[in-house]
C-alpha cells in the first residue's frame, strides 16, 4: 500500500466522526447515533467511536446506555482518562458518590495532568462535605461551627 493510500485509509475514518459531530451538533442526535452503531458493527474495537456514541448518550441522559459505551472504552483503552471521569459524572448523577470517586481516582492516576479529573474531584467532596454538614446540622441543629462551613460552601458557589 503506497503512502498516499495508507494515509486515506487514516484520514477516512476520522473524516466520518467529523460528519457524526457535526450531525449531533445540528441537533440531529438519533442519525449521530445510529451512524456510529453502524461503525461500531464495522469495527467494535474502534475506541474513538464508542467514547463519541457514549458522550452523545450522557447528553441525552441516557445514563445506562452511556455507561456502558465508557465501561468499554476502559477496557479496550484503559489509559485514557476522558472515559472515567464520564463515568464518574453518571455515578454522581446517580448518588454513587464512591463509585464517582473510584472512577476519578483511575482517571487521575492513568493521567495526572488530566486537570478535568482533579476538578471533578473536588467538586465531588464539596458536595460531600456539604451533605455531611446538613446531616450533622440534622442531628445537632446548635452546631454552628457546621452552619458556618455550610454557609460559606454556599457563599463560595454563589460568587461562581
Amino acid at each position: 500500500m503506497s503512502a498516499l493510500a495508507l494515509l486515506a485509509a487514516f484520514a477516512a475514518p476520522a473524516a466520518e466522526l467529523d460528519d457524526i459531530r457535526r450531525l449531533a451538533d445540528e441537533g440531529q442526535q438519533d442519525a449521530a447515533l445510529r451512524r456510529l452503531d453502524e461503525r461500531l458493527v464495522r469495527d467494535p474495537s474502534d475506541v474513538p467511536a464508542r467514547f463519541l456514541k457514549g458522550s452523545l448518550l450522557l447528553q441525552a441522559g441516557k445514563f445506562a446506555e452511556a455507561r456502558e459505551a465508557f465501561d468499554e472504552v476502559t477496557r479496550r483503552a484503559p489509559k485514557l482518562p476522558e472515559p472515567y471521569n464520564n463515568l464518574a459524572v453518571i455515578y454522581a448523577a446517580q448518588g454513587d458518590y464512591e463509585k464517582a470517586r473510584q472512577s476519578l481516582y483511575t482517571a487521575a492516576q492513568q493521567a495526572p495532568d488530566y486537570a478535568a479529573a482533579q476538578i471533578n474531584l473536588g467538586d465531588l467532596y464539596v458536595k460531600l462535605a456539604v451533605d455531611a454538614y446538613r446531616r450533622a446540622l440534622e442531628l445537632n441543629p446548635a452546631d454552628e461551627a457546621s452552619r458556618a462551613k455550610l454557609l460559606a460552601l454556599d457563599a463560595m458557589f454563589r460568587r461562581q
